[in-house]
């Protein structure tokens, strides 16, 4: 956020009745870290197109699937809608929550 609150405001806001402050600066927080993670998604996506190799393909799915969490956790659960807006490719869609390293001897 651009603007941070003292301890002695907020105490203030609270003391009268500013339920509404508080949730419209943790509205504000959600909105400004989905639009992060919505930009390092377009880079990760530009990045793959530039350089198909397995760790940009790895690291676009990553950042989608980040992105993708903090829409529902914000209550946008159109994901269809976004894979269309973004143009997000299939391979990226199926590395999605994928873990990049498997310990051999590990597993299960």
């Amino acid at each position: 956020m651009s603007r941070f609150r003292t301890r002695t405001d907020w105490a203030t806001a609270l003391a009268q009745g500013g339920d509404d402050v508080l949730a419209h600066e943790l509205q504000a927080e959600r909105a400004s870290s989905l639009g992060t993670a919505g930009r390092r998604m377009e880079r990760a996506l530009t990045k793959l197109e530039n350089d198909p190799s397995n760790a940009a393909l790895n690291e676009a799915g990553r950042l989608a699937w980040e992105f993708m969490v903090l829409r529902e956790m914000s209550g946008l659960r159109d994901w269809p809608q976004v894979v269309r807006l973004y143009a997000i490719p299939e391979a990226v869609l199926r590395r999605m929550g994928a873990s990049a390293t498997i310990t051999k001897g590990k597993q299960g």
